[in-house]
């Protein structure tokens, strides 16, 4: 549909899942409990229509006061009391039975207070009070005369050119029920708010249940009420991200460049190839997040890469600290702007949102390395096993669509040895490398392996590396056999993936001998 067809709400988020807006003449229906955000979400209808589209609006309320309303939307920054002032809103207090009335009438005058200042727009809040009123003297023919009610609204409304919105209560009521499915039928676009408690948190969710006339995205969406900035709605994790379709960063499928990162140009066989995703599995303090901080320290100073590091775990001044103590001028990068920190608090994770936030640090920044440290802590966070496959794939996705060169850290509870080093679900299938990172017992001493488990379109050796970390970061122990080694090398042993490595030619310790 063309976008002058449109009507935007200007609810953040909103006209995003509704692919552009709402078709002009459909009758908008908000359905919800107490609490879900019906009354801000029209409110907001009406601020943004006339702040951000110059559409003036009327308000029609039946219970809450505007003086009211206006108090309370002023936490975020809608000042009402300005635009009445300028004569783009007008605030309408009556009764159900007034408002029945009318309609009805040719001489209506609330469609003269609306045509007084050009309204575009109308929010009637509550509409389900106009039940009461349809009921019939002798009390039958109430939903049917409810029904022909809402019609008539809608056509008055209509004729006066007048994009309608309309909130409705969801109550477990039997009656209300029905008067609920009443209005849904009538209406063309049927918008429902939802909030659920998960582990005693308190979480919002946005629908389209139906929209006639267009597409939309479908599915349960994240709604969030924020100061500041009123009504926020983040697309759910499994829709596909659809802003971003049309621009895809120009690099090649079959090129390969290094990294600039020593041990993974070596072990990869000269690099990556562009716009790959790899995952790094280990322990529990083996190198992860500094294998992380490397590859973006390394790709802003010598190759110009901006980068992103996503974490739910360290502070990102814990970040900093650490990278300084072991010599990664992290901080000056981050300070340069060429990388960016994204922490969140892992309590209450809202899935959606947190998804939401990498993808526009990564589109607005333009971001050309992206490292996640680690998926395993979403899993902690999230609770919930579909919810977080669904965020892995959805992550992993979005990075191969977009072509963009990303590394995901991922814990392993096995302190020696490693018998499996993806998630619970296949994800493997759309990973293009596997870098293992695991600690090697020999002697009385514990030793940082590597070792690349998978590498598509590389001719990586299968070949165990010992590295160690200090000043600089992460770097592999030579194995020049010209020259004597200060330790046996790790080719000196086998089964080093295992818990039990053992010297090649060593003469085994018979019991008993």
């Amino acid at each position: 549909m063309a976008q002058a067809d449109l009507i935007q709400t200007g609810v953040s988020g909103l006209d995003e899942i509704l692919l552009g807006g709402i078709p002009k003449g459909n009758l908008i229906l908000v359905e919800g409990s107490v609490g879900t955000g019906k009354t801000l979400i029209g409110l907001e209808f009406i601020y943004r229509g006339a702040v951000d589209f110059d559409e003036p609006g009327v308000v029609v309320l039946f219970e809450t006061s505007p003086q009211k309303l206006i108090r309370d939307t002023d936490c975020f920054g809608w000042d009402f009391d300005e635009l009445q002032r300028e004569g783009r809103v007008k605030f309408v207090f009556t009764t159900p039975q007034v408002l029945s009335q009318e309609v009805r009438s040719p001489d209506s005058l609330l469609l003269e207070a609306v045509s007084e200042i050009g309204a575009h727009r109308i929010f009637i809040d509550g509409v389900s009070l106009l039940q009461a009123v349809a009921v019939a003297p002798n009390g039958v023919g109430g939903l049917a005369n409810y029904r022909e009610m809402l019609q008539l609204l809608a056509e008055a409304f209509q004729r006066e050119n007048l994009t309608v919105m309309l909130s409705h209560e969801m109550l477990a009521n039997q009656e209300h029920s029905v008067a609920l499915e009443v209005s849904e039928y009538v209406a063309d676009t049927v918008i429902v708010l939802r909030r659920e408690y998960r582990r005693r948190g308190m979480f919002r969710s946005l629908e389209v249940k139906k929209s006639r006339g267009q597409n939309y995205d479908t599915g349960l969406h994240t709604l969030r009420i924020e100061d500041g900035r009123g009504l926020l709605v983040f697309r759910r994790v499994q829709a596909r991200v659809r802003r971003m379709e049309s621009h895809v960063q120009p690099t090649s499928l079959i090129q390969r460049s290094a990294i600039g990162f020593e041990p993974l140009d070596v072990l990869m066989g000269g690099g990556l190839l562009a716009g790959s995703v790899t995952m790094l599995v280990g322990v529990s303090g083996i190198g992860k997040s500094v294998f992380g901080a490397q590859l973006l320290v390394e790709g802003a100073k010598n190759q110009g890469k901006s980068g992103l590091l996503v974490s739910v775990d360290e502070h990102p001044a814990q970040i900093l600290r650490n990278a300084r103590l072991i010599g990664l001028d992290l901080q000056e990068h981050v300070d340069s702007g060429m990388v960016q920190l994204l922490y969140e608090n892992p309590q209450e994770l809202e899935i959606d949102v947190h998804f939401d936030r990498i993808i526009r640090a990564i589109e607005e920044q333009q971001i050309d390395r992206l490292v996640i440290d680690s998926m395993t802590n979403y899993s902690m966070a999230v609770q919930d096993p579909q919810m977080y496959r669904d965020f892995c794939h959805a992550l992993v996705g979005y990075c191969k669509q977009r072509l963009m060169t990303t590394f995901l850290n991922c814990e392993n509870p096995e302190l020696f040895g490693i018998s499996s080093y993806t998630p619970d679900f296949p994800i493997a299938p759309l990973l293009d490398n596997i870098i293992l990172l695991n600690f090697v017992e020999l002697g009385d001493t514990m030793h940082r392996a590597m070792t690349v488990a998978k590498a598509r379109g590389s001719n990586h050796g299968f070949v165990t590396r010992e590295f160690e970390i200090g000043q600089g970061g992460i770097t592999l122990v030579p194995i020049d056999e010209g020259q004597v080694p200060v330790r046996l090398p790790f080719a000196s042993y086998q089964n080093l993936l295992s818990r039990a490595p053992t010297r090649m030619g060593a003469v085994p310790v018979v019991s008993g001998e």
